[in-house]
């Protein structure tokens, strides 16, 4: 029975699992994560509401808490910890915050995997109330602090956390208030918000009003997509996809 359970719910979590595909750009990373934690959170409630009576028949309904905490698991907080990281940071802090992402994330498998079987024979259902109250403590941590960040570009998300810190206001509003940008105007935020110097067209750097009116040189093709963001502003970590430095055009 234990073998058939275990392959059950293998097969239930790559199920969920790939649901997340589908759901990370249309539902969005914040209603996932809250969804996931509120979800994990009532699937560890009825596992250990189901374990303290003590009773083999009852303690059977732990089995279906933990069968919709990893339906839940599989499509929230299985996958979205390695995307938003990435989102969030800056270029020039990327690849040092996923590492540690990655590194935190693997510490904790490993400290649950090492802790929970002596919590279970120490404190029996209580190990699941512990982790009930963890989920539920992430709820109000989404809900003020994660920004949206679905269908966003790189750049656009650099601005958000530029206007709430210039405008004082909580990075979560300012995501809701800051409308989906085109490649222009991601430039003029930029430069409203600080991100790119306002005379860097003056000292060598293109205006976007001459990718406008200016033809591309060569290939017959314009290159406005790529004539947004300065020199400056790739150097400070803003326009990961959206590049006009010279050294870049030469590249």
């Amino acid at each position: 029975m234990s073998l058939l359970l275990g392959g059950v719910n293998m097969i239930e979590y790559s199920i969920f699992a790939t649901t997340s595909w589908f759901l990370i750009e249309r539902v969005g990373r914040r209603r996932l994560f809250l969804a996931g934690s509120i979800g994990q959170c009532l699937s560890m409630v009825i596992t250990f509401a189901c374990l303290i009576p003590d009773d083999r028949i009852i303690a059977r309904g732990a089995a279906v808490g933990l069968f919709t905490y990893i339906a839940f698991f599989g499509a929230t907080w299985l996958p979205l910890p390695w995307l938003y990281p990435a989102e969030v940071n800056p270029v020039k802090t990327r690849g040092k915050a996923n590492a540690v992402s990655t590194c935190v994330n693997w510490l904790f498998n490993f400290l649950i995997v090492m802790v929970t079987p002596i919590m279970i024979s120490n404190i029996g259902w209580g190990t699941y109330l512990f982790f009930a109250c963890v989920n539920g403590c992430f709820v109000p941590i989404i809900y003020f602090f994660y920004p949206e960040t679905a269908r966003r570009s790189l750049e656009e998300i650099d601005i958000i956390f530029a206007k709430g810190y210039v405008e004082k206001m909580s990075y979560v509003k300012a995501a809701k208030e800051l409308p989906s940008l085109q490649p222009l105007e991601v430039q003029e935020y930029a430069r409203k918000y600080g991100l790119v110097d306002r005379n860097a067209s003056e000292g060598g750097g293109r205006d976007a009003r001459d990718v406008e009116e200016k033809p591309a040189i060569s290939g017959g093709s314009s290159n406005t997509s790529r004539d947004v963001v300065d020199e400056r502003g790739v150097e400070s970590g803003f326009g990961d996809g959206v590049n006009t430095s010279e050294k870049a055009d030469r590249e």
